[in-house]
């Protein structure tokens, strides 16, 4: 599955939305992310590379996004 653009990564880390569909690393992974960036917002650039780098190791996290 195609990996989502860094601006629907950056609406999905500052939304609420529920991650029930997702593998557990998955939500734990975007959990984490949400509460660093609510800390500090200047994190969201470097979260959302994060984030798509721990999606292009794992297949599962990009069919996990292509469904959140």
């Amino acid at each position: 599955m195609p990996l989502p653009s860094p601006n629907a990564l950056k609406a999905l880390i500052q939304s609420d939305r529920n991650l029930d569909g997702a593998k557990l690393a998955t939500r734990i992974l975007l959990g984490r992310v949400r509460i660093e960036v609510r800390n500090d917002p200047a994190l969201l650039d470097a979260k959302v590379a994060e984030f798509l780098a721990f999606a292009r190791a794992n297949a599962f996290a990009a069919d996990d996004l292509a469904t959140i």
